[in-house]
């Protein structure tokens, strides 16, 4: 989890209590301070990643069982409608001050000594925090993340009044519990919320480990008990002679509920084996002896409980006298202003859902749930790593290189390389570098999709009557939707690795552009998915192609972004531009792009050839052996497998270049 950099900057060691109401008397330098916290925050990352890892692989696992007692209608109303409705809550509510109440102060100002001691003079209660102490800091952390709650209601009762007047009774009637799921999903969002300020505690203080531990138990238990219902309510139905699942949504609604509870009960858990009043329990029961035991807990940072409750701060005003205050004026209108941003976000991330809930009915809501569950496992434990390792990268390549110019200006040049660009050699050989590792991650994603559009798009049917069953492969349009969305694969995988590196290089300006931009991508992404869902009757695959359009039109901007980029110092074949080139490359859109060898990240063509008769192959494959009985499916995949071995060989025979830039990736990383 990235860590604010306000946040470095001002964080005091963490090896004093965070009920210190003074700074520690043993004062560390910066360095050292600064990296005891990348440590944490490394061992940290590293703790979110094996939660993210092992839940989305344990997620995905027991999908597969749940997949074979539900149907694509009650999967839809679930994983689109409810999450939808349970994301809303949570995100607009805290979101924004999750931002802001990061970059809490001390409001420590050194200007006028007179100033500080009338406010101390003012803090009539000694457990009340002094400004610039780390329990002040906390405590005004504390007092903001208390914010999203009465937010939360108010969100909660909104969404959840929504959700109930676009229930119909025909939709009651064959989904029951519907109504009372709508209920337990609101009541699991305000639930999670109350644990909101020990989260951002936990957080702040780098508590990973005790995060994952509470996040992890209670996603393992959330995943096991939707499955155990689910199971239950299909034998249920079968014993009784139903058709449908007798729980149904309400089987994910109760797991969600249980999510909650044991999210707020295990934090709680976990602060109170953390606490000072826990410690002084300990030491006063043991006191009768000198047992070294008693002292084992001081290694572990402790807390008291009541620094998690609300409680009014004083500081000096700007007129010099004592303020007294519960919510900081800065943090809070920062976290308007993040919140209000948060909405167009939460729009850009759940449009596809909500789209899905206005235009489709909940067959199709299911399907498209059902096909996201597997291709996000590809996003998330492949691509999302990618994107951040290369985001972390290319900063830190191109960190001392300025911004491009506005399109109006052009750049200064003179007769000396250095001159026309203003770099030195070794900030041209870093943009260089980076140029040809982007370039190589690009047709990395662009062969890996080829494989999925190749051998993918004609196993899909296989793939799914094999894992989840008859009903999925025979009667839904699963594996439709899931062969269209292997076409989807390899554009997501080049949107995220080109707008990671315009995040990394882009300017604050640039990237309030990118802001713009987003907005006029999203429009077209709805009005292409309204199209395609309703005039064209298209459904779930709608959807999917409308992302593939709204991808494609953020890639061509990236991609653009980029080559002004790299073309304001570099020529094509990676040497200082010259004043000529310069003032060729200055203008004309198509120009742009020839700064940048893009012709790379295309594979040759003898590769094209063999991905393209792989693609053949294995559609006629599919239509003259099928998939019907267990050995057509084996014949089905033997041919695949030929037809891969192929493919891979002409990969390693024509692309020796990009082998070879691969290898050097892999041995500078080694070394």
């Amino acid at each position: 989890m990235e860590v604010p950099d306000s946040t470095l900057k001002q964080r005091t060691p963490a090896s004093s209590t965070s009920t210190a109401s003074q700074p520690s008397s043993q004062p560390q330098s910066p360095q050292s301070d600064a990296s005891s916290i990348l440590s944490s925050s490394v061992q940290g990352a590293s703790y979110l990643v094996l939660l993210q890892f092992v839940s989305r692989m344990l997620t995905f696992t027991l999908n597969q069982v749940l997949l074979r007692f539900t149907s694509a209608e009650v999967l839809g109303i679930a994983s689109v409608q409810l999450e939808l409705l349970l994301n809303t809550i949570l995100f607009l509510s805290r979101e924004g001050v999750r931002c802001a109440a990061i970059r809490v102060s001390d409001d420590t100002d050194t200007r006028d000594q007179s100033n500080h001691s009338q406010t101390a003079h003012a803090i009539t209660d000694p457990t009340t925090p002094k400004p610039g102490s780390e329990a002040y800091r906390l405590q005004k952390l504390v007092n903001m993340v208390y914010a999203p709650i009465p937010v939360g209601v108010l969100m909660t009762c909104l969404a959840v009044g929504y959700n109930l007047a676009q229930l119909d009774s025909a939709s009651e009637a064959s989904f029951p519990g519907h109504r009372l799921s709508i209920y337990l999903y609101g009541a699991a969002a305000l639930i999670e919320l109350l644990a909101e300020p020990m989260f951002m505690v936990a957080q702040y203080k780098l508590w990973f480990k005790t995060r994952v531990s509470v996040e992890g138990t209670a996603v393992i238990v959330r995943c096991v008990l939707t499955c155990a219902l689910t199971v239950f309510g299909a034998r249920q139905a079968a014993a009784e002679g139903q058709k449908a699942n007798t729980m149904g949504v309400l089987a994910f609604a109760i797991a969600q509920f249980v999510y909650g509870l044991l999210t707020l009960g295990g934090f709680l858990a976990a602060f109170w084996n953390r606490s000072e009043e826990k410690e002084q329990n300990k030491v006063a029961k043991a006191k009768k002896d000198d047992d070294e035991k008693d002292g084992q807990s001081g290694g572990e940072e402790t807390i008291s409980m009541k620094a998690l409750l609300p409680r009014r701060l004083v500081r000096t005003g700007k007129n010099g006298q004592p303020e007294y205050f519960f919510f900081d004026t800065q943090l809070l209108n920062l976290s308007k202003t993040l919140t209000s941003q948060s909405l167009l976000k939460h729009i850009l991330t759940e449009g596809d859902k909500m789209m899905m809930v206005n235009f489709t009915v909940e067959a199709d809501q299911g399907v498209y749930a059902f096909v996201v569950n597997y291709g996000s496992l590809i996003a998330r434990i492949l691509f999302q790593p990618m994107e951040e390792i290369s985001r972390t990268l290319f900063s830190k390549l191109l960190s001392d290189i300025g911004p491009v110019p506005s399109s109006s200006s052009t750049p200064s040049v003179t007769a000396t390389t250095k001159s026309s660009t203003g770099l030195s050699e070794t900030q041209l050989s870093n943009l260089a570098v980076s140029r040809n590792l982007l370039l190589t991650i690009m047709k990395f994603h662009v062969l890996l999709g080829g494989i999925f559009i190749a051998f993918g798009t004609h196993y899909t049917a296989t793939l799914i009557d094999l894992v989840v069953g008859s009903y999925w492969s025979r009667e839904t349009i699963a594996p439709a939707v899931l062969s269209l969305y292997c076409y989807y694969v390899p554009i997501m995988g080049l949107n995220g690795i080109t707008e990671a590196v315009v995040q990394a290089v882009a300017s604050e300006q640039e990237l309030a552009v990118l802001s713009y931009w987003m907005i006029g991508f999203s429009a077209v992404f709805c009005g292409t998915g309204a199209f395609l869902m309703v005039t064209l009757g298209l459904g779930a695959r709608g959807i999917v192609l409308a992302n593939c359009v709204n991808l494609l039109m953020r890639i061509l901007w990236s991609t653009w972004f980029l080559s002004r980029y790299y073309g304001r110092y570099l020529t094509r074949d990676g040497s200082a531009i010259s004043e000529e080139s310069a003032r060729k490359d200055a203008n004309g859109f198509v120009r742009t792009f020839s700064s940048v060898p893009w012709r790379y990240v295309i594979p040759s063509l003898p590769v094209v050839g063999a991905f393209s008769a792989a693609y053949a192959i294995t559609s006629v494959s599919e239509q003259l052996i099928g998939w019907d009985r267990l050995l057509d499916k084996a014949l089905h995949l033997a041919v695949g497998v030929f037809a891969f071995a192929v493919t891979l060989l002409a990969v390693f025979v024509f692309e020796k270049p990009f082998i070879r830039d691969i290898k050097n990736v892999v041995r500078k990383r080694r070394g």
